[in-house]
C-alpha cells in the first residue's frame, strides 16, 4: 500500500499526524503504522469500510490501537478503563462476555 493511500485512510479515523511508510516509503505487509489525533470524548473506530477497487464492494479494514491510556474497550472511549467502568454490565451471548467494541 502506498503512503498516500495511508494518509487517505488515516484521515477517515482522525486528523493525520504521520504515516510510517517504512524504509522504501511504501507501507509493506498487512499493517501500516499511523498517528492520528482524534476526539477522546467520542468512541474510537474499530474498522474502516472502504470501496478499494471502486466496484461498489466494501472491504473491512480492522484498526488496532496502541498505547491508549485509560481506555474502556466496552464503550470505546478514553475516559476510564474497562475494569473501572461504572456503566451497565458487558453484554453476554451464550454465557460469554461480548464487549461492545471488542478487546
Amino acid at each position: 500500500m502506498k503512503k498516500d493511500i495511508g494518509w487517505f485512510l488515516s484521515g477517515m479515523i482522525g486528523e493525520v499526524i504521520d504515516v510510517d511508510g517504512g524504509e522504501a516509503r511504501d507501507c509493506v505487509g498487512k499493517f501500516m503504522i499511523v498517528r492520528v489525533k482524534s476526539e477522546i470524548n467520542k468512541p474510537l473506530k474499530r474498522c474502516l469500510r472502504v470501496d478499494i477497487l471502486g466496484d461498489g464492494v466494501k472491504t473491512i479494514m480492522l484498526i488496532k490501537y496502541e498505547r491508549l491510556p485509560n481506555h474502556c474497550f466496552k464503550y470505546g472511549v478514553v475516559s476510564h478503563r474497562t475494569n473501572e467502568c461504572s456503566e451497565e454490565d458487558i453484554p453476554r451471548v451464550n454465557g460469554e462476555e461480548k464487549p461492545l467494541l471488542g478487546i
